[in-house]
């Protein structure tokens, strides 16, 4: 029975006859259902939910865009990660906190499945979830439904738009890089302001779909940057004795926002889930996000880990900066490097516009003023995110920043919440296995968090003060 103060839905699925939908189902679903179950999916087939989706995406287009958004920018900065852990307990971490969070999703998206089956709901965002599974929850907690779903926005939000300062930072600091070398040096913040116009033209672009060519040309730069990075990496490695296994504690928390955001995001797992034509294909044992996140933290694992052996004590927070510049190959390297951060820029930006517009904005518009304001909002969106990295143009912190405060929300502390809500009526299991699974989830989001979140914001301070000395 759904709660009484269950959200409103403008989607609604008809509930068909068990019997009838087993008839209904087609035969090769019948016939292999136990392969489908474990190798493609965790969102079992259910033919009462009808998943409408304007412009869906197909599973390879799915897999193109989570790598995109997965191998970004954090992939330059893992070597420092590991300079501020250790190679030993830098492999460690990457690979437990990696899996670690991609458990989390799995939680969260089972969940979700879950409460749309429960209430015949055709799907639920990430703020819908929240709420449902809160009014589903402990009696104390359900007043506080409507404002934790706000928050889950907020920090979607923050984190997307913080990635995409992050973008301009990098795209303006690479451009600049090359053109103090054939032209006269000129300010960063000239590049910034001169990128506006560009990035603007590209976020005008409304539909995920037609955002896929942008993915499969910013991979295959990303994949040619990265090769001849590792040529550099590779090359004459030195002694691993020379680096250390485990460093001191005092910038572990650092690490812990580095490796979140060059790993997670949750906002783009959800949202290509939400637009697949068959997105009971997206988890499972082989489903198309452990086959992209498998990829993402074995790369990021090794590349760190060799970074770091290479360079030790000299890594860089952007490993860019350790390749020599007066080199033609380094040049091209910040050159493509630049163009394909510069084509990921919109898929970023594109969940805090969905949760912005659709959620907020447009059930309070008349339809003939949608579209207008709509590019306007994201015109906004783009000068904002220009003016905060002209403010503050530190490319490791600010990213070790948005990974710790928005990311341990959103990535671990809520979809532990949202899951003690959701298995509430029916119990935790046997010892309450489920209970400290997702009191786990919390637990190390909120350690991590602050501690990441206190740190960073200790060392920009400190930097703040260099410069202005």
């Amino acid at each position: 029975m759904l709660p009484p103060k269950m959200p409103s839905r403008r989607r609604f699925s008809i509930q068909m006859n068990k019997d009838l939908r087993d008839v209904l189902q087609p035969i090769h679903v019948r016939a292999f259902h136990f392969l489908q179950r474990n190798l493609g999916s965790g969102l079992s087939y259910n033919s009462h939910i009808e998943h409408v989706v304007e412009h869906p995406i197909t599973d390879m287009e799915a897999f193109i865009n989570l790598l995109k958004c997965a191998l970004g920018t954090g992939c330059l900065a893992m070597p420092r990660a590991y300079y501020n852990a250790g190679w030993l307990l830098g492999l460690i971490s990457t690979i437990l906190l990696g899996s670690f969070v991609v458990y989390a999703m799995h939680v969260l998206l089972n969940d979700i499945n879950s409460l749309c089956k429960r209430h015949k709901f055709s799907t639920l965002n990430y703020s819908e979830t929240m709420e449902l599974a809160v009014l589903n929850g402990p009696q104390w907690l359900q007043p506080l439904g409507k404002l934790l779903a706000c928050q889950v926005d907020v920090f979607l939000c923050v984190y997307h738009f913080g990635v995409d300062c992050v973008y301009v930072v990098f795209v303006a600091k690479s451009v600049k890089e090359l053109g103090d070398i054939y032209l006269r040096p000129i300010d960063i913040r000239f590049y910034m302001a001169l990128l506006t116009l560009p990035l603007l033209l590209t976020f005008l672009i409304r539909d995920l779909k037609y955002l896929v060519p942008f993915a499969i040309v910013s991979n295959m730069l990303m994949l040619t940057s990265f090769a001849i990075i590792c040529t550099y990496i590779f090359c004459n490695l030195p002694s691993l004795e020379e680096r250390r296994a485990v460093q001191v504690w005092t910038h572990y928390p650092l690490v812990f926002g580095t490796i979140l955001f060059a790993i997670e995001s949750v906002g783009m797992i959800l949202t290509l889930r939400m637009n697949m034509q068959k997105p009971e294909h997206y988890l499972g044992t082989f489903g198309i996000l452990n086959r992209a996140m498998f990829i993402v933290i074995a790369f990021y694992a090794a590349f760190g880990f060799f970074g770091y052996w290479q360079y030790g004590d000299a890594t860089a927070s952007s490993i860019l900066n350790n390749l020599p510049i007066n080199e033609i190959l380094p040049q091209c390297v910040r050159a493509m490097l630049a163009l394909a951060i510069f084509f990921s820029y919109a898929l970023q930006g594109y969940v805090a516009i969905e949760i912005i517009w659709r959620n907020y904005m447009l059930p309070r518009l008349v339809d003939n003023a949608t579209r207008s304001l709509e590019y306007l909002v994201r015109m906004a969106m783009v000068i904002a995110s220009v003016l905060c990295g002209i403010a503050y143009p530190d490319f490791g912190l600010l990213l070790s920043l948005v990974g710790s405060f928005c990311l341990a929300q959103v990535g671990l502390i809520y979809p532990g919440i949202i899951n003690l809500c959701v298995c509430y009526d029916q119990g935790y299991g046997r010892f309450k296995l489920l209970f400290f699974r997702s009191l786990a989830f919390i637990v190390v989001g909120l350690g991590g968090g602050i501690a990441g979140t206190v740190t960073s914001l200790a060392l920009m301070r400190e930097q703040l003060k260099d410069n202005e000395n």
